[in-house]
């Protein structure tokens, strides 16, 4: 009896879990705040990325993208080698392109950039990886069409420009004209200035060095920054992202460089203040709507751009401990009351 009594209570506990993280086909994530999201990328593939800055992911159970420079992996001192690359690729982060040599793209003949482009997702692919976005080396080649034109024969997104906000319906106010849907050229055939090959991102490095921010400063510009989306996102309803983008983590002698200190900073203020963290595999193009969105939310709808459908693996999950909702509890009620019943009976469990 009371090793059927213990067996019961662990049932009840599983079966309340459960339903506190999946409830009425939505999902319910412990401390998610579905109004707040980051992506956090990695460029250059520096091995401080991997040393430093994925420690301080893990412990908060974040994911990042890290763009790769296929040619400097394993060949180049201060950079990753291919275990490194594929061990972040094995435990879910998000690997993509970032070119074969990290040239200027524009300048370049036809053919090159083909080579830069094509080669680089080959190399991807021969070590067990499907790079599906792409940024642009120096941030250079988002505005020239035989850039963009080849770039959509390998990527579904790419990454560029050094904005504070990306916005899934590539409508940013500040941005004249302003612009309805994320369409790569305009009416005219020119290229738009936000599009599925040309979105928008804010690096602090870039931040730093035209700033000469010290990292008081910069840690109060990420906190302006990241919740500078609060403005457009609201009722789980995602118009706009802050896409964060970092080279060199607690690395000396560099000015692409963010302190050790604060990075695990930044990391801690996220984490604490219950941000969703993506990657950018996590965004996707609507062909029919011509808007971005999130995959792991519903694709938008007339009013809406991002509902909470599906749950994210549970290693996304904050380390803080869970929240109470109101929705939550009336729905673990039932599963357990049920689990009581089946375990001593109705009659017993209803005196």
């Amino acid at each position: 009896m009371f090793i059927f009594l213990i067996t019961g209570i662990f049932v009840i506990i599983l079966v309340g879990q459960f339903q506190f993280l999946v409830t009425n086909g939505q999902s319910v994530i412990p401390n998610r705040t579905d109004d707040k999201v980051v992506i956090l990328n990695f460029d250059d593939s520096r091995k401080s990325q991997y040393t430093n800055a994925k420690p301080i992911l893990d412990k908060y159970g974040f994911k990042g993208t890290f763009y790769v420079v296929c040619t400097y992996i394993g060949a180049k001192e201060g950079y990753m080698n291919w275990q490194q690359v594929e061990t972040l690729h094995r435990e879910g982060h998000d690997i993509a392109s970032h070119s074969m040599h990290h040239i200027h793209l524009d300048k370049l003949p036809t053919k090159d950039i083909e080579f830069e482009l094509s080669g680089s997702k080959k190399c991807l692919q021969d070590h067990g990886i499907n790079a599906k976005s792409f940024a642009y080396p120096f941030g250079s080649g988002s505005d020239n069409k035989t850039v963009i034109n080849i770039v959509a024969k390998y990527y579904e997104i790419a990454r560029a420009g050094n904005d504070a906000l990306a916005f899934l319906r590539c409508d940013n106010p500040e941005i004249q004209p302003t612009q309805t849907d994320c369409k790569t050229y305009t009416d005219k055939n020119g290229l738009t200035y936000a599009n599925r090959y040309a979105v928008r991102a804010w690096s602090q490095d870039a931040t730093r060095n035209e700033n000469s921010y010290d990292d008081a400063a910069l840690y109060d510009r990420f906190i302006q920054v990241v919740n500078s989306q609060s403005s457009y996102n609201n009722d789980g309803t995602i118009r706009a992202i802050p896409i964060i983008v970092y080279h060199n983590v607690g690395d000396q002698g560099t000015d692409y460089n963010t302190d050790l200190d604060l990075f695990n900073k930044e990391m801690k203020y996220l984490h604490n203040g219950n941000f969703t963290v993506l990657t950018m595999a996590d965004l996707a193009y609507n062909d029919k709507s011509n808007y971005l969105y999130i995959k792991e939310f519903q694709p938008e709808q007339p009013e809406t751009m991002a509902v909470v459908k599906s749950t994210p693996n549970f290693t996304e999950v904050p380390l803080t401990p869970v929240s109470t909702r109101s929705n939550v509890t009336e729905s673990m009620a039932n599963p357990i009351m049920d689990a009581f019943k089946i375990l001593f009976g109705q009659q017993y469990y209803s005196r």
